[in-house]
């Protein structure tokens, strides 16, 4: 198993709006947890707080856990900024430093999928541990059709993981999913909704699966 390797970003200089804005496929889970009076959760891989501020500015008790500190001490600031009392950790979601059973619902947006093949289940693992029983967790993956995955300048490790070896994940693994590889990554939970999505930008296309999935 890769050991998990933190974005080397400067987030001042190379941030874009969309890590600033909470993703619009968030906005929907905070009505429904609220609905089902959900009060604990984790933003996993929070980077610089988006979605744990839009939580916590709706009276959600939110930890924020991620490997980066530059993302953690952007989060601090922004959150004081705010008079929001957001609880930050630094750390690998390999080994996340929660109690078992601790959160209501946990958000894992593009996160999880940094990692090899037994990276992964192992990250999975630790979110449905430290998640209630019949709590739901929002999760995305990487899909094989992705660009990236494709590219002879990215090291293949294994059938589904590859090494970056440019820009500001190098040296950071990627899993690759098929339909089925998720939903065997997730056999242990209830699937209530899988999406698929495709992002086109001008030098590469990005998809990805988007699925909620409840503890049962």
């Amino acid at each position: 198993m890769i050991k998990s390797k933190a974005w080397s970003w400067n987030w001042d200089a190379t941030v874009a709006p969309w890590w600033e804005e909470p993703a619009p496929e968030v906005y929907p889970l905070l009505t429904k947890w609220s609905k089902a009076g959900f009060k604990k959760l984790l933003d996993l891989g929070c980077g610089i707080g988006r979605h744990a501020v839009l939580f916590a500015s709706n009276g959600f008790d939110v930890d924020a856990f991620d490997l980066s500190e530059e993302g953690v001490k952007k989060l601090e600031k922004l959150s004081q900024s705010k008079y929001l009392s957001i609880k930050s950790k630094i750390g690998d979601m390999l080994s996340l430093p929660y109690k078992d059973s601790s959160f209501d619902c946990i958000i894992a947006y593009h996160v999880i999928y940094h990692a090899d093949d037994e990276g992964i289940k192992k990250a999975i693992s630790e979110i449905e541990r430290v998640l209630k029983k019949n709590g739901e967790a929002y999760l995305t993956f990487n899909t094989q059709n992705s660009t990236s995955f494709k590219d002879p300048d990215n090291k293949h490790i294994t059938r589904n993981t590859i090494v970056k070896e440019k820009g500001h994940e190098a040296g950071i693994p990627h899993f690759y999913s098929t339909k089925q590889d998720v939903e065997n990554l997730l056999k242990d939970f209830k699937i209530l909704e899988f999406t698929y999505k495709e992002e086109y930008y001008p030098n590469y296309t990005g998809t990805h699966y988007f699925v909620l999935v409840k503890k049962v």
